[in-house]
């Protein structure tokens, strides 16, 4: 056979066709090594995936209390799901629910009753909130909202009740004491938009919260995309003559920015003039507003006034 021309395992350049069975062996071994290990760190991974998955499932369901007979139609849905590790997924998902109760019903007789019992138990967020609210009084139940108590303490939570009386929030956690009219801000959202009221507590007893009812003020969420950075900047104010202050941009988009605020110098509603500049033709000049203040004055938040193509150009390619 004739050699080929290849640095052999025993150091000369000619390798026989011995060797080279010898090295076409080694790779399938190696291959096959490799092949293992992969499939063994897949499947435990899935076992733990599967193991976390029934965790959760479990602690879900005792977190809710439910009776027997609701316990034992639960049990009967998840036959009808493709594998048990999305039992998890059924109870907070509600086509996965509703999807396994057709499943049911189409095999036994159940009381539709017993069904939308649980489901008011799950209490499935809504997808289709409309959001031309103008007060509270019209906002549905499952909404969900953030309690803001002072700068540092918020807690999100959802809407459980609404009468033409007051609004019921149920928070995640229970939070210290309020007293009756103590006064709260309180953020709500859909898919679309926030909305905020400055309201009063009418009562407070564990994790319920009861608001009195507000007007709405309303604002589109982000419709940029945002990256967090740390980016040096020189700000001024706009309407006067200043010496210009450095900072630091921590989150950008197209739309605006929240940056540090150097001496506590900026207050809501001012405006700004923000330049950036890393090199020949990298930098940006723009102007905006301050919107709000966060971490007790020392984040603000900006919406940037210019549109221009080519400055939002550049902040598209450092938020990529």
């Amino acid at each position: 056979m004739k050699p080929f021309i290849l640095l052999s395992l025993f150091g000369s350049w000619f390798a026989s066709g011995a060797e080279l069975a010898v090295v076409f062996l080694l790779i399938l071994l190696m291959a096959s090594v490799l092949s293992f290990g992969y499939l063994f760190y897949k499947k435990k991974q899935r076992e733990e995936h599967v193991q976390l998955m029934r965790k959760k499932y479990e602690t879900y369901l005792l977190k809710l209390n439910f009776s027997d007979e609701e316990l034992a139609y639960i049990t009967k849905l998840t036959r009808y799901l493709e594998s048990d590790d999305l039992r998890y997924h059924m109870l907070t998902n509600k086509r996965t629910f509703s999807n396994c109760s057709a499943e049911l019903r189409k095999r036994e007789n159940h009381s539709r009753a017993l069904q939308e019992t649980i489901q008011r138990k799950l209490n499935f967020p809504s997808r289709k909130f409309n959001s031309n609210y103008y007060s509270s009084d019209e906002l549905p139940v499952g909404m969900p909202s953030l309690v803001i108590l002072d700068e540092t303490h918020k807690i999100s939570g959802s809407i459980v009740e609404n009468n033409k009386s007051a609004l019921t929030v149920k928070l995640k956690r229970e939070i210290p004491a309020m007293r009756d009219g103590m006064h709260l801000s309180v953020y709500f959202h859909d898919n679309q938009k926030i909305f905020t009221i400055n309201t009063s507590v009418l009562d407070h007893r564990e994790t319920l919260i009861k608001i009195s009812h507000s007007q709405l003020q309303s604002q589109k969420r982000r419709s940029f995309k945002r990256k967090s950075v740390k980016l040096p900047v020189v700000l001024s104010h706009t309407d006067f003559e200043e010496i210009p202050m450095h900072s630091y941009i921590t989150d950008l988009s197209e739309g605006g920015a929240s940056l540090e605020n150097p001496d506590f110098n900026f207050k809501i509603h001012e405006r700004i003039s923000l330049y950036y500049h890393i090199g020949t033709d990298d930098g940006f000049h723009i102007r905006g507003e301050v919107l709000r203040l966060s971490a007790k004055g020392r984040i603000m938040h900006v919406k940037f006034f210019d549109r221009d193509l080519t400055i939002r150009s550049r902040i598209k390619t450092i938020v990529k």
